[in-house]
């Protein structure tokens, strides 16, 4: 006996019942795009989370590991950062700082940027969302076709908040704060004349040098 397949070419698709609709977004969790509170990002705020980055990529690094392993069995073991994620974060840094705040590429368009595959910007923002360094919204948008359930909606780019926890912007100050204190001195001596900043410039260089030699033989300088 030869299955013969029934042809329902005939039947009309009944429109769904309005107690059927589910309002539901494209992607589970999204939200209507629109009306999102973004925070100005400074250059100078988004070097700072970028450093603390850095300091606390390394620390995280395993001896023996490579960069980016994901994360084990172990109760709070978040895994590595890779270099990709450290990249994804200037671009993202970038963006935040020219548009004021705003920051919503689409992964396709960092994914070009970057030269990598879909999966790799998948895979380096979930590094910076599980350190706390990234957090981002899912949105969709009403394409403007109607369809059996009414007006459709499609899924459009994410928001993307860039942040650092606390101790990891603690270790950036620490390296920060000398920096700070070295343009502090050049500012205040540009208004003196040149002769004056040259010898004060030496001066600091030999405070330095003396400081230095100090701690290398293990002697403390003139109290």
């Amino acid at each position: 006996m030869t299955a013969v397949p029934i042809d329902h070419s005939h039947r009309r698709r009944r429109p769904e019942p309005e107690h059927r609709r589910t309002y539901a977004p494209v992607r589970r969790g999204s939200q209507p795009a629109g009306g999102e509170n973004w925070r100005p990002l400074s250059w100078a705020e988004g070097r700072r989370i970028l450093l603390a980055l850095r300091i606390h990529a390394e620390k995280q690094r395993r001896k023996g590991e490579r960069t980016g392993t994901a994360p084990r069995d172990s109760k709070g073991d978040l895994g590595g950062i890779s270099f990709g994620a450290l990249r994804l974060a200037e671009i993202l840094v970038g963006i935040a700082t020219k548009r004021n705040g705003r920051c919503e590429p689409s992964v396709k368009w960092l994914a070009k940027a970057l030269n990598v595959p879909l999966k790799s910007i998948h895979a380096w923002k979930a590094q910076l969302k599980r350190h706390g360094f990234l957090d981002w919204r899912r949105r969709w948008v009403f394409s403007g076709r109607e369809g059996p359930r009414g007006e459709q909606v499609q899924q459009t780019s994410n928001a993307y908040w860039l942040k650092a926890p606390l101790e990891a912007l603690q270790a950036a100050e620490k390296i920060l704060a000398p920096r700070r204190a070295e343009e502090d001195d050049e500012a205040r001596w540009a208004t003196l004349p040149p002769a004056m900043q040259a010898s004060l410039r030496s001066m600091k260089a030999a405070a330095e040098r003396r400081s230095d030699r100090s701690s290398q033989f293990g002697r403390k300088g003139p109290s």
